[in-house]
């Protein structure tokens, strides 16, 4: 593709109490081998040297990027923070990579290949993502999502392979990123990824307040658009401890719940109603699992072969929490 045909691509880079790998991440954008770039940056309220961090990198910035704007505010949430981009972004693919990542040298280039060489069917392209610790080695992980410390066991070095280990589906074949996969849970690496920006816009962008953006967001996509899967890593995902990464917090687990009851009635529509009662009963039981409830309303609330009224109870009830927590900041 001639440097005069190059579409615009906006990179987006949230920031939020990254002061230790701000640097290299915006580094990784300014090392692209593709030209025709904007960088919108947003320092979303950090507490520590994050915004010190990014101004050493300002006037580079200007002078690499076709557009280049910096913003420096209070906490909002990332997908309010996602949505700020959006409404400023002039590119025809949207790339965010978090603040603590890094995209390989030619990441955008051949997500842009791809995505120009596919139908408007295709709103989104990705790669996969390589495990790093917080010094930048790279690492492998066991089934349990901790660092691999014996050479022998069976580990992932890469985001997709993870992410898919218990799945009995060919993420490289024609059912990536499809629905009726993305349903049973989310595979897909958001630091590998260019999506069509309008395709963002028409799905109406990021909802305020859930801290799983990325999952909702390639839900709504999967509904109308295919997805195109480039079999090579674009990008370093890195883990900062040796904590699971299997672990949800309480709040990721209450707005996965609240995700899963707005696609109940999309997936009896289309004949995936088991698929959702799996995901939406083993998200229940894991909540359930942590707020000390009987026995007798745990057996109730996993029964797969009707809602029952003690599993409909706390469905509300988790809803509600959910909805104050949307509201508040994150």
């Amino acid at each position: 593709m001639s440097q005069e045909n190059m579409p615009l691509v906006t990179a987006v880079v949230p920031v939020y109490n990254h002061e230790k790998y701000v640097i290299e991440s915006v580094r990784s954008i300014l090392g692209q081998t593709y030209r025709n770039i904007e960088l919108i940056i947003i320092n979303d309220g950090s507490g520590d040297r994050s915004h010190e961090m990014v101004l050493t990198l300002v006037e580079e910035c200007k002078k690499r990027f076709i557009h280049f704007e910096y913003l420096n505010r209070e906490n909002r949430g990332l997908a309010a923070t996602l949505n700020q981009a959006l409404s400023i972004a002039r590119g025809k693919y949207f790339s965010v990579l978090a603040s603590d990542d890094i995209a390989l040298p030619n990441k955008v280039s051949l997500l842009v290949d791809a995505l120009e060489s596919a139908n408007d069917t295709c709103a989104a392209a990705f790669g996969n993502a390589l495990f790093i610790d917080s010094e930048g080695e790279e690492i492998r992980l066991d089934s349990k999502g901790c660092i691999a410390g014996n050479a022998g066991s069976i580990s992932y070095d890469n985001f997709i392979d993870f992410y898919t280990r218990d799945r009995h589906f060919d993420y490289r074949g024609d059912e990536f990123g499809n629905y009726k996969t993305l349903i049973v849970a989310n595979y897909l690496p958001a630091m590998s990824n260019l999506v069509r920006t309008a395709a963002i816009s028409e799905a109406g962008g990021w909802t305020v307040g859930n801290v799983i953006e990325d999952w909702e967001m390639w839900l709504k996509l999967s509904k109308k658009y295919r997805f195109i899967y480039t079999n090579k890593p674009l990008a370093f995902y890195r883990l900062h401890d040796n904590s699971s990464v299997m672990l949800m917090g309480d709040r990721h687990k209450l707005c996965a719940l609240l995700l899963m009851a707005k696609e109940k009635q999309f997936c009896a529509d289309n004949n995936l109603s088991s698929s959702w009662k799996n995901t939406y009963y083993s998200l229940l039981s894991s909540v359930f699992l942590e707020k000390r409830i009987s026995l007798s309303e745990k057996l109730s609330a996993l029964d797969f072969s009707q809602v029952s009224s003690t599993s409909l109870y706390f469905a509300k009830r988790l809803t509600r929490k959910v909805w104050r927590m949307s509201n508040s900041e994150q």
